[in-house]
Order: C-alpha cells, then sequence, then structure tokens
C-alpha cells in the first residue's frame, strides 16, 4: 500500500491522536470541580493508559523504525522515528502536568487527613494493623 504524501501530510498519525485523547483524561485529573477520589483515578486510568501504549505501540513504531524498509514505513502517515520524536515530546509534557497535578492531589489529601506511606514509614504499631487489613 502506497501513501501519498500530500494526503498523508492531513493526517494526524493514530499513536499521536491517542496521546491526544489520554490528555484529555489528564485534564479531567486537574480539574478542581471534579471530587478528588475521582481525580485519583483519572490519574490511575492516566498512568496505566501510557503504560499499555508504551508496551504495545511505542514498541511496534520502534520495531518499524529499526526495520525502515518501504513496507513498514508505508504502514504509518509519516516515517515511525518522527512519530516517535513527536511521541516523546508530548509525554514529556504531559508527564510534567501530571506529576504538578499528583502534588496538588495529595496536598488536597493531606487536608483531608489521608496520606500515602510505604512500609518503612509506618509506625510499628501501624504495621500490624495493616498487615491485618491486607491479608
Amino acid at each position: 500500500m502506497m501513501i501519498d504524501r500530500e494526503m498523508a501530510s492531513k493526517f494526524i498519525p493514530r499513536d499521536i491522536s491517542w496521546l491526544s485523547f489520554n490528555g484529555r483524561v489528564l485534564q479531567e485529573a486537574a480539574d478542581p470541580t471534579v471530587p478528588l477520589h475521582l481525580r485519583i483515578k483519572f490519574l490511575g486510568i492516566f498512568s496505566n493508559n501510557l503504560d499499555e501504549f508504551f508496551r504495545v505501540r511505542v514498541a511496534a513504531l520502534k520495531r518499524a523504525a529499526e526495520i525502515n524498509t518501504k513496507e513498514s514505513n508505508s504502514y504509518f502517515y509519516k516515517a515511525p522515528a518522527i512519530i516517535l520524536e513527536k511521541i516523546t515530546e508530548i509525554v514529556i509534557k504531559q508527564q510534567r502536568k501530571f506529576d504538578k497535578i499528583w502534588n496538588q492531589v495529595q496536598r488536597e489529601m493531606a487536608k483531608q487527613k489521608v496520606y500515602i506511606k510505604t512500609a518503612e514509614e509506618l509506625k510499628s504499631s501501624t504495621t500490624g494493623i495493616c498487615k491485618k487489613l491486607f491479608r
């Protein structure tokens, strides 16, 4: 299948489009009018989506970029290496936004006396209770 380059320039590669969708999930997490527990859920969805995106889509793009044949490149509207560069640019911006939102969410959780602790940060009296609840 041969792709007309002029026509291809009018389309957004599906992987870039997908990142826009995941960016929308991140917008919901950033919205202070959304209840806190749902903002946390949106952050989790964003992270899970991004993890799967890298395992599946980015891996396929990397393989296509390494093969670098006309046949493998014709599957994409743009060269896989160019798409990978754009993905990196977008993901870095989204990750910075995620970090800001997560820090804000943690501050809001602290106002409600909800904290995330590692096992090492727990008092010994609390460790037993946590183990019991976990089981």
